[in-house]
């Protein structure tokens, strides 16, 4: 892929992940930190596509730009995102990608992020009561890493194809 290419699928990356991240803050929550984390199949598919530093650069984009446009840039909601988003990339870009599936990445992502977010909390909060929680939202991180992880996994298959079939003509 040459330079232009590059760095043209890398802003669409940022500008899916900062479309998805602005629709799912529409979303209900049922407690302050579950999402679905949609956009971090972006910062998945970025990872499998180009490394882990345009992955990292993904997910600066994203927390940025989609906290500017949600009016929550600079709050304690930026820390949590932001915070989160890079313990995932920066966990996902450190697995081994030839013993792990994207969804296995996936979910050690959304475990971490999810960690993250709790520590953030706990700093912020100093409560320990914040510990009690830990179990339910690591089962919640499992189930959205395994969803993401085959979104993500199904729109590098695409993306290899289309490569293929851009090389072969």
């Amino acid at each position: 892929m040459n330079r232009n290419t590059r760095i043209a699928t890398l802003a669409l990356f940022v500008a899916m992940a900062v479309a998805l991240h602005w629709m799912e803050s529409f979303i209900p929550r049922p407690a302050p930190f579950l999402r679905f984390g949609l956009a971090n199949i972006l910062t998945l598919c970025a990872l499998y596509t180009f490394g882990g530093s345009w992955a990292i650069v993904v997910v600066i984009g994203r927390v940025v730009i989609g906290s500017a446009l949600t009016g929550s840039i600079f709050s304690p909601m930026f820390a949590f995102s932001l915070g989160g988003g890079l313990a995932a990339a920066f966990t996902m870009w450190a697995m081994p990608k030839s013993l792990f599936s994207p969804i296995g990445v996936s979910v050690a992502g959304a475990a971490a992020h999810m960690s993250a977010q709790l520590a953030i909390a706990l700093f912020l909060v100093a409560h320990v009561s914040l510990a009690h929680i830990i179990p339910v939202f690591l089962l919640v991180s499992v189930v959205t890493g395994v969803i993401n992880g085959y979104c993500a996994m199904l729109i590098i298959h695409v993306m290899e194809m289309h490569q293929r079939h851009l090389l072969s003509s």
